[in-house]
């Protein structure tokens, strides 16, 4: 009898460790894309502070990764927030098994 319910403890313990490592592995894609949606980000981001000033105009690009395809834009507001800045807002979008998601970051660049 002790045998029986040390094998049904024992397979128990083997079921809930795989459903845990699914859960992990599923959790583990989705920081994946995060960081990948933010390295796109950083990437629009550096390619704008090498633009001259005058020509930081409104934009996107598309990166594909696998069979993910991260959507960025940014938004320039001239003499935001004083004369001579630029605001600059990034977004990246990007849909995956858990939905769609979206980073946003803003910056100001003067002149």
């Amino acid at each position: 009898m002790e045998v029986v319910v040390a094998i049904v403890m024992l397979t128990f313990g083997v079921l809930a460790s795989a459903g845990l490592t699914a859960t992990l592995m599923r959790s583990n894609r989705g920081v994946t894309n995060r960081t990948r949606a933010i390295e796109t980000l950083r990437l629009i981001e550096e390619n704008l502070q090498s633009t001259g000033y005058g020509k930081i105009l409104n934009g996107s690009r598309s990166t594909s990764v696998g069979n993910i395809t991260f959507n960025g834009s940014w938004t320039v507001t001239a003499d935001s927030p004083a004369a001579n800045l630029k605001t600059i807002t990034l977004t990246v979008t990007w849909n995956d098994r858990q939905g769609g998601h979206t980073i946003t970051n803003t910056t100001i660049r003067a002149q």
